[in-house]
């Protein structure tokens, strides 16, 4: 068990700062020799000895500790009775972790003079940092005994004492220490939790009651009361003092917090549930309780959806409470997300991100939420907000090109994605992504050489890739170029997913290309009948085979759907000779 009090020596011995380098390196001095009755020397040799003294301070406060202990023990040399000399070097020796040099000194120095309480003090501490416990423990009791009206040597005895649990005798000091300065309620909260762990609940029990007789109107106070009430099985006694607490401050949440759990463990759901929205209407609710216990309904809600109701109200308090809280906005996100709320989330976490813009999360979520709708142009707004405070973050420049992509900036959009690349050297899949959406961005710019390079490259890093491999091979088709190596890899493509209607398309639009008519008809029949939507596109080169193949009027049929299909496809738009095709009834390429 640790106290809330510490030595304060050890603790200035164990932090001050080794700017002179390793604990490996040579030792300036030698073990420290013990002379049991050094002699004492002239007035010359002690002045002489005191003006080392104060050069090595010098030395040891402009951090050259080498020089310092050099200093040291020449003062020690100068006059072996130099107590203080040997005090400092003890401390510089633990310091370097050269602990048996540094008990040797500071032996010598109590035994120089053995009424100083800092030199005992210290060899107490230099033996608990070597776990020779009972040491130290007998130097602190022994001071404990000589002073026993110092409040410091007491205090730090009582600290010795939880750190050894010694609980026992802790107790008694304790009981000895408020005889010297009177009742401490922190060292009545130490007292309880030592009677605690004691297993002395009743003893604990009575000391928390103390305590609040001596502060009836302290809230934390009566909590801890409560607690104790409640862990020894006096529920009744704790209900009392949750209406106590109450009574002292009507705002306090965590009253309301306890005894919603005092209702729900008796099975009073609905009183259990007033309590939990009175403890959410207090302003003492800090954002993060409030947090804590949304996450547990979220939890709960997934596996019983009668708390998803109580979810809401208590969301709904939550947000009126704190509306420019960005966490409180992407904890309601979530809730709206999980039920496919998708514009409201998107607003929610969207928020969040303006609020708090250093978190990363709330900008993702925001984003992907924009893939979902299709809303390109608030992706665009959004990733050029969050790339402000993330320059580095390869995921931004995703969505940024793909919003400027979508919205046909196509050089904006490749910009944009060679510069998320450029970051994703480490993480060869995000790269295929990356190269995959500049590889389709330069095909619309007619870059097909860029766009050629692109594709390659990523097929590099996923040759198998079934997106990459009906992509590339499509855009080749499209060029009427490399059409016996374009069918391998839509081929290739079709093995991984025989049942995708875009790929099924495109091995059938690369046959239409060799003109092999027959065999097109076959294949964009099954992406047809594998689509429930079938896009313009597909129904356009349904159209155009049939056309090659004699059956012109179930051709302009075809083309007809293609046209109609467009306008209800924002993204699909066909060829530019699809409304030509229908108004005057043949085929053109």
């Amino acid at each position: 068990m640790n106290s809330i009090f510490r030595n304060i020596i050890l603790f200035s011995l164990l932090t001050t700062p080794l700017f002179w380098g390793c604990t490996g390196q040579k030792k300036i001095v030698e073990e420290a020799t013990i002379d049991e009755s050094p002699e004492p020397v002239g007035q010359i040799k002690q002045l002489e000895s005191t003006a080392l003294l104060i050069d090595a301070g010098k030395q040891k406060m402009l951090g050259n500790a080498t020089n310092a202990i050099v200093l040291y023990a020449e003062a020690l040399d100068r006059d072996p009775l130099n107590s203080a000399a040997a005090y400092e070097l003890s401390k510089l020796h633990a310091q370097q972790g050269h602990m048996q040099d540094a008990e040797n000194f500071i032996k010598r120095a109590v035994r120089i003079e053995p009424e100083n309480v800092f030199y005992k003090l210290l060899l107490a501490d230099i033996y608990f940092m070597q776990q020779k416990n009972e040491e130290g423990l007998a130097v602190q009791r022994e001071l404990a005994e000589m002073y026993p009206n110092d409040l410091n040597i007491q205090i730090s005895f009582l600290s010795t004492l939880l750190y050894t649990e010694r609980f026992e005798e802790a107790i008694e000091t304790i009981d000895h220490i408020e005889t010297i300065s009177g009742f401490n309620n922190e060292l009545s909260m130490q007292k309880q939790q030592i009677l605690m762990e004691m297993g002395r609940n009743d003893d604990a029990i009575t000391e928390a009651e103390r305590l609040v007789s001596f502060f009836p109107k302290e809230p934390v106070y009566l909590e801890l009361l409560a607690e104790l009430y409640s862990q020894n099985n006096q529920e009744e006694k704790a209900f009392e003092i949750y209406h106590r607490m109450l009574e002292v401050q009507p705002e306090n949440a965590m009253a309301r917090l306890l005894l919603a759990d005092y209702y729900r463990e008796r099975g009073d759901d609905e009183q259990s549930f007033q309590q939990l929205k009175m403890a959410f209407q207090s302003e003492q609710f800090s954002v993060e309780g409030r947090g804590r216990i949304l996450y547990s309904y979220y939890m709960m809600s997934e596996e019983d959806s009668t708390y998803l109701e109580q979810a809401w109200q208590l969301l709904d308090i939550t947000i009126e409470k704190h509306p420019d809280e960005a966490e409180v906005n992407a904890i309601y996100g979530d809730f709206l997300y999980r039920e496919e709320r998708l514009e409201e989330a998107r607003d929610y976490f969207y928020r969040a991100a303006r609020l708090e813009p250093s978190e990363l999360r709330f900008w993702q979520q925001t984003l992907l939420i924009d893939s979902r709708l299709q809303d390109y142009d608030s992706m665009l707004e959004a990733s050029e907000e969050a790339l402000e405070y993330f320059f580095e973050q390869p995921v931004l420049y995703f969505f940024n090109g793909l919003a400027n992509f979508q919205k046909e900036k196509y050089e904006e959009a490749v910009s944009a994605l060679r510069m998320g690349s450029d970051l994703t050297v480490a993480d060869p899949e995000f790269r295929v992504e990356f190269l995959s959406l500049i590889g389709d961005a330069f095909h619309r710019l007619e870059d097909h050489d860029a766009s050629d390079r692109a594709y390659m490259e990523a097929l590099s890093l996923e040759p198998e890739d079934p997106l990459l491999l009906n992509n590339y091979s499509y855009y080749l088709s499209l060029r009427n170029i490399r059409l016996e190596e374009a069918l391998q890899m839509s081929s290739l493509a079709l093995e991984q997913e025989p049942e995708n209607s875009a790929y099924l398309d495109t091995y059938g639009w690369i046959n239409y290309m060799m003109g092999n008519y027959t065999e097109a008809k076959k294949w964009i029949k099954k992406s047809l009948d594998h689509s429930d939507t079938p896009s313009p596109t597909v129904l356009e080169h349904y159209g155009d085979v049939l056309y090659k193949l004699g059956e012109k009027e179930e051709a302009v049929k075809y083309w007809e759907k293609a046209l109609k299909a467009k306008q209800e496809d924002v993204f699909d738009r066909g060829s530019e000779f699809l409304e030509k095709k229908v108004n005057e009834k043949t085929l053109y390429e």
